[in-house]
């Protein structure tokens, strides 16, 4: 059977409610919308913009709106043109936030010994108590909304431990973090703490 046939048949399958399916239909799709994205973000959005975030928000909407009944498959092509039509439009938004004004990284100084000069004073500066106490008490807001696990996925993170790491520690699956932090950018971006996704 013709992948793209196949591909419509699991979203049928997925549809009369084969959860089975939508995982089939997510792998085989995944490396390639992947592929597509990575290759619209350049170099210097690369650190930025992560193709694989981009593609499970991809593969959200799709599932969503399929969901919903707002796609209908009636070519064989449908499904493939969707998909890479979602990841194009998601991956050009989020080139267009990062490159937008003060985000841009075509603005951002290079690290050259003259970009170092500049370091000592902004690391001596401290901000005032008000700010101090201002931030704390938007990150502990912030920190009450997350459930306990997502909180230690977090802070884990935050002392530089790697998905890895987290996983064998906590006894989880690395596809779990990946979509903890997904959740915890969402909400950032709630809570105007982070660009939305």
């Amino acid at each position: 059977m013709p992948e793209r046939r196949h591909g419509q048949k699991l979203v049928e399958q997925w549809q009369a409610g084969d959860e089975a399916a939508a995982k089939e239909l997510f792998d085989t799709y995944v490396e390639r919308l992947m592929a597509l994205a990575r290759r619209r973000i350049s170099q210097r959005l690369a650190s930025r913009v992560d193709p694989e975030d981009i593609v499970q928000s991809v593969f959200r909407t799709f599932f969503g709106r399929v969901k919903a009944g707002k796609f209908q498959f009636e070519d064989q092509d449908d499904l493939c043109k969707l998909l890479v039509r979602i990841t194009i439009n998601k991956t050009m938004r989020q080139i267009d936030f990062h490159t937008a004004a003060k985000r841009n990284p075509g603005h951002e100084t290079g690290q050259t010994e003259e970009g170092y000069d500049h370091l000592p004073e902004l690391l001596a500066g401290e901000p005032s108590p008000d700010v101090t106490v201002a931030f704390l008490d938007q990150l502990e807001h912030f920190l009450a909304k997350l459930r306990p696990q997502e909180r230690q996925i977090l802070e884990m993170r935050m002392q530089g431990y790697g998905n890895e790491e987290i996983a064998a520690k906590l006894g989880i699956y690395d596809r779990k973090i990946r979509r903890v932090i997904e959740h915890v950018r969402e909400l950032a971006a709630e809570e105007g703490m982070a660009p939305p996704s």
